[in-house]
C-alpha cells in the first residue's frame, strides 16, 4: 500500500508541476509506467485488426466541496496522508465506512478540485498516454437559451478541457472528445434539452477538439435517454441530427425508438462477468437489434457502444451491488468478453465516476493497477 501512497502522491506532484509551467509530459512519464509512443489515429500495424477505440467517461463535478460532501463531516479531510475512507473484505466487496457520513471508497492523495491549475490537462495527458482515444465528457448546461461558458461550474470546466485537448493536439498527441449529455440522474423537459444542445452545438459544433474520425458530426451521449419518451427524442433530436450524432443510453431497442436515434451506448456500469456470464450475450443481442433497425437519416450505420469498466462499488452510496476488481483482471474479462458483440468503440465507466467505484483514474487503493491493465489491452 507504501507505494500506492507514494504513486498518488507524486501524480498530485505532477499536477502543481503544470500549473507551474514545467513540461507536462515530464511529469507524466515521472508517475505513470506506461509505455508511450507515437500514435496516429487510426493507425494500424500491417496485418493486424483494428481494435475498437476506447473513450472514457469522465466527469466535471470534483470541487473541494464534493469531495468534504461526498466523504461526510467526520472524515479528517486535513490529514496527511489522507486515510482510506472505508474498508474493504477479502473478497474486494463486504464495504464498511469508517468514518459516518462517508459515502466513497478510495481517495486522491490530497483533496483537489477540477478547477485546479493544470488539473485537467494532466487528466489529458495522462489518459492519453495509457492509449485512450478521448474522454466522453458529462456535461450540463442550465437549460437557458441564453447560456454562456461561465453559466455553470459544468461549463467553465467544459471549456478548460476543450482548451486541453487543444494544447496536447497541438504538441502532435491524439485526443479528442465527445459530450455524455447528463440527462439521467432527473429527467428533464424538452426545451432544457434543446437549450443546451443548442449552446453546445453553437460553441463547439465546429471545434476541432471533439472527435470526426467516424462522422463529420459530434458524437452525443444522451445518457438515460430510456427514461425519455419517443416523442422528447423525436423533438429534441429533430432540428440537431444534422448536426450531432446522437446516441442513446438504452437498456433494450425498439424499432420505434431507433428511428429517432444513431446509435447506442447503453451505460452498464455493473456488469458482473461472475454472477451473470450471460451478460456477454445479453450486450451481443442488444448490439444486433441496433444493427438490424436501420440506416439513419443520412444513411449511416447504426454505432454499437460497448460498456467496459474495472469493477464497481456503490454500497455506501446507497447501492448494493459491487463487482470486485480481481488485482485487474476484471476490466480484462469485461473487455474480452463484450469484444463478442463486435463494438463500434468502448465505452469506458469511467476515467472518475468515484461515487460508483468504476474508476480507473490513478488513486490511493488501487493506484495504476486497472489503467495499466486497460493501458495493454488497448495496446
Amino acid at each position: 500500500m507504501r507505494h500506492q501512497h507514494a504513486a498518488a502522491r507524486r501524480r498530485v506532484r505532477t499536477r502543481l508541476w503544470l500549473a507551474a509551467g514545467v513540461a507536462a509530459l515530464v511529469g507524466i512519464a515521472s508517475v505513470a509506467p506506461l509505455p508511450v509512443a507515437p500514435r496516429t489515429a487510426g493507425a494500424v500495424a500491417s496485418g493486424a485488426t483494428a481494435k475498437p477505440p476506447v473513450f472514457a467517461y469522465y466527469y466535471l463535478w470534483w470541487s473541494a466541496n464534493h469531495w468534504k460532501s461526498a466523504l461526510g463531516p467526520n472524515y479528517p479531510i486535513s490529514a496527511s496522508p489522507l486515510p482510506l475512507p472505508a474498508t474493504l473484505d477479502a473478497s474486494g466487496c463486504g464495504t464498511r465506512t469508517k468514518y459516518a457520513g462517508n459515502t466513497l471508497t478510495d481517495v486522491p492523495a490530497r483533496i483537489y478540485s477540477q478547477d485546479d491549475p493544470g488539473f485537467i490537462e494532466a487528466d489529458v495527458r495522462q489518459a492519453a498516454a495509457a492509449g485512450l482515444s478521448g474522454f466522453a465528457v458529462n456535461w450540463i448546461g442550465t437549460g437557458s437559451a441564453t447560456q454562456t461558458a461561465t453559466s455553470n461550474p459544468y461549463s467553465a470546466r467544459l471549456r478548460v478541457l476543450v482548451a486541453a485537448v487543444h494544447k496536447v493536439n497541438a504538441a502532435g498527441i491524439p485526443f479528442s472528445l465527445w459530450l455524455s449529455y447528463k440527462a439521467s440522474a432527473s429527467v428533464l423537459s424538452a426545451s432544457y434539452i434543446s437549450n443546451d444542445l443548442n449552446y453546445f452545438v453553437r460553441t463547439y459544433g465546429a471545434d476541432s477538439a471533439f472527435d470526426r474520425s467516424r462522422s463529420p458530426k459530434v458524437t452525443v451521449i444522451w445518457q438515460g435517454s430510456r427514461k425519455y419518451a419517443a416523442s422528447t427524442l423525436s423533438t429534441v433530436g429533430g432540428p440537431l441530427r444534422s448536426k450531432l450524432r446522437i446516441l442513446g443510453d438504452e437498456t433494450s431497442w425498439s424499432t420505434d425508438r431507433a428511428r429517432y436515434l444513431d446509435g447506442n451506448a447503453y451505460y452498464w456500469s455493473s456488469q458482473n462477468p461472475y454472477s451473470n456470464p450471460q451478460s456477454f450475450q445479453q450486450l451481443a443481442t442488444l448490439a444486433n437489434a441496433v444493427r438490424a433497425s436501420g440506416t439513419n437519416p443520412d444513411r449511416t450505420a447504426k454505432v454499437w457502444v460497448a460498456p467496459l469498466a474495472p469493477g464497481y462499488n456503490k454500497q455506501l452510496a446507497g447501492g448494493t451491488a459491487c463487482v470486485p476488481r480481481k488485482g485487474g483482471q476484471t476490466i480484462k474479462t469485461l473487455y474480452t468478453g463484450n469484444a463478442a458483440s463486435h463494438p463500434d468503440a468502448f465505452g469506458l465507466i469511467s476515467w472518475n465516476e468515484i461515487s460508483e467505484g468504476s474508476y480507473v483514474d490513478p488513486m490511493t487503493r488501487y493506484g495504476y493497477q486497472d489503467l495499466n491493465a486497460l493501458s495493454s489491452l488497448i495496446r
